[in-house]
């Protein structure tokens, strides 16, 4: 038996779509889409460079009337590794109430023939609870060319026949968890919105939501500091040279650094160097090359226990912080120009910490990092 009642219809599906802990709630826009840790508690007692493992959760917040998303999630395949995900959750954004029974006769707590139900949606049939979306995830990959992929999880989910389940879910809710193991450092993961979909009724087509519209944000792991590479121009030594040095701010533990400097080798002339305080020859081995001919110089410091995993060494032997790097001369043998430029590409840049406990190296995300690129001295 199905009664239909719009006022007590209306109010049981609002208080059905709501729950004490706002998992699903109407709010205002803009929607909001995020990932959160879910195992924060098990990272409090993690340092930079330890091994951890990785619970995030794609949630919705504010979501206006949705029945399916597309979905991709991006993080540095170099530090962290897709192991698993999980859909199929309770409560989910996309978990469906079905028609309320108002009277069950037989108090099993599910639908029987003969029980009185709201049919919300009208279609006279009972629609049961659907607790899970469904779709797809999974962990994909692209070839970006130059020996270069992206690793990350490709995800499309849910509400099953929306025409006999609701519709459209909205409010706030979780979509999706993902596993993940790597090192904890500084890392960004960031979320791709392919496709949102609403439903409509009346055999019409879906509606696509533009996401403009939409907060989308990126998750930050690790403990951030603010670093920064850089060149100063130092004080001349003479009218015919300047010196230039490669200075580093704010940095977290550095294992290995690796970066070029370019200059025209039409005006300047790499005459020598000089290393600074920042990196301790005892622990770091110290390589330049340069190339007069191309106006390119190679910068590479590389912690001792990076080539000899066997050696002792305390967490204190590894460069942080604020300090000169290395002082690098230049003869000017074109006295015609009064400036000239010299340049630190990003792309030259790579830079390393270590983790004692797993005894391996590991790449720091550059895209933390202020790489200023050029500087223009003067003579």
């Amino acid at each position: 038996m199905m009664k239909s009642i719009f006022p007590l219809l209306l109010i049981l599906f609002i208080i059905s779509t709501s729950c004490d802990d706002d998992s699903f709630r109407w709010e205002s826009n803009p929607p909001e889409v995020r990932l959160v840790i879910l195992n924060e508690s098990d990272l409090a007692d993690k340092s930079i460079g330890d091994s951890i493992n990785l619970e995030l959760g794609l949630e919705l917040y504010n979501m206006q009337n949705l029945y399916f998303l597309d979905f991709e999630i991006h993080f540095d395949h170099t530090i962290f590794s897709a192991d698993s995900f999980d859909f199929e959750i309770f409560p989910s954004f996309f978990s469906t109430t079905g028609d309320p029974i108002t009277n069950d006769q037989n108090g099993n707590g599910q639908w029987d023939d003969g029980d009185e139900y709201i049919d919300i949606n009208a279609n006279g049939i009972y629609d049961e609870p659907v607790p899970y979306p469904i779709g797809s995830v999974e962990i994909d990959t692209t070839d970006l060319g130059d020996d270069e992929i992206d690793i990350f999880f490709d995800g499309g989910l849910g509400i099953p026949s929306p025409e006999n389940n609701g519709g459209n879910a909205w409010g706030t809710g979780r979509v999706c968890v993902f596993y993940l193991s790597g090192i904890l450092t500084e890392s960004l993961f960031n979320i791709n919105i392919v496709q949102a979909l609403e439903y409509r009724e009346n055999d019409s087509d879906p509606v696509e939501h533009s996401i403009n519209t939409w907060d989308i944000f990126t998750l930050l792991v690790g403990s951030p500091q603010d670093p920064v590479l850089r060149l100063k121009e130092e004080n001349q030594s003479s009218e015919n040279s300047i010196t230039v040095s490669l200075q580093i701010d704010d940095a977290p533990k550095i294992a290995k650094l690796q970066n070029v400097i370019l200059y025209d080798q039409n005006v300047l002339s790499y005459t020598q160097y000089e290393i600074l305080d920042y990196f301790d020859q005892t622990n770091y081995q110290v390589e330049l090359l340069s190339n007069d001919n191309e106006g390119e110089i190679s910068l590479e410091f590389i912690h001792s226990v990076v080539e000899d995993t066997d050696i002792e060494v305390e967490e204190e032997s590894f460069s942080q912080g604020f300090g000169g790097i290395v002082n690098i001369t230049f003869l000017v043998i074109n006295q015609d120009d009064s400036t000239s430029t010299l340049t630190l590409p990003k792309s030259g840049v790579s830079v390393a910490g270590y983790s004692l406990n797993e005894s391996s190296s590991y790449p720091f995300d550059l895209n933390y990092w202020t790489i200023e690129e050029s500087l223009e001295v003067i003579f």
